[in-house]
């Protein structure tokens, strides 16, 4: 018999099957709830509300794409440890248009004129998990003995808002430097927060 845990862990495991494959559209009670097999009321057990469902996957795949390889990395220096896992949250060259454009759109349907409560929780839960993450990296430094600027959750939070404007940025500057200026600002950042309160950081200007 299936346990609760493991049915729940089913249907998220379906649900973020379909966002990457359908979108938003994907997530709908009834498309979930058919392509996992099950009523729409279990659904709701699980799930009591779409919003809810929405939050779970958005943690779901901020949670996948982002890994721990880099920051356990003890090889590299840990600026470099820091920078590499930081630079997941920017898109690559290849995919560089279609990525921030999903975002745009994401917070423009979150935020916007008409904005969505369920969109807006993905967003929400999106943040929440990216923080969790980048909270995780900063503590794993500070255990290994680097001094940090400030509290792991108060740099988490501070990186979190410094990528969303470098998404906003890339969206408007489209030269080819763009997203190297980009690379040289989190990078920046990384040498900053490992700085102890008083210190000077190498190399201070991301310009």
């Amino acid at each position: 018999m299936v346990g609760n845990a493991d049915k729940r862990q089913h249907i998220l495991d379906v649900a973020t099957r379909l966002a990457g494959t359908d979108g938003l559209r994907g997530l709908s009670v009834r498309s979930v709830a058919a392509a996992a097999g099950i009523g729409a009321t279990t659904l709701r057990a699980y799930f009591p509300s779409q919003a809810l469902l929405y939050r779970a996957v958005a943690g779901r795949v901020v949670s996948h794409a982002l890994s721990d390889d880099w920051i356990q990395d003890v090889s590299l220096a840990p600026a470099d440890r820091l920078y590499a896992s930081l630079r997941q949250f920017l898109p690559g060259a290849a995919e560089r248009h279609s990525a921030l454009m999903m975002w745009f759109e994401l917070v423009t349907l979150a935020l916007g004129p008409h904005a969505n409560e369920e969109v807006l929780e993905m967003v929400l839960s999106g943040h929440d998990e990216s923080v969790v993450i980048v909270t995780r990296w900063f503590t794993l430094l500070a255990a290994d003995g680097c001094a940090l600027q400030d509290a792991p959750e108060v740099l988490a939070v501070r990186f979190v808002a410094l990528v969303d404007g470098l998404h906003l940025s890339l969206l408007f500057d489209k030269g080819e430097g763009a997203l190297d200026r980009a690379e040289n600002t989190l990078r920046w950042f990384a040498e900053q927060s490992l700085t102890a309160p008083g210190e000077d950081a190498p190399d201070a200007n991301p310009a």
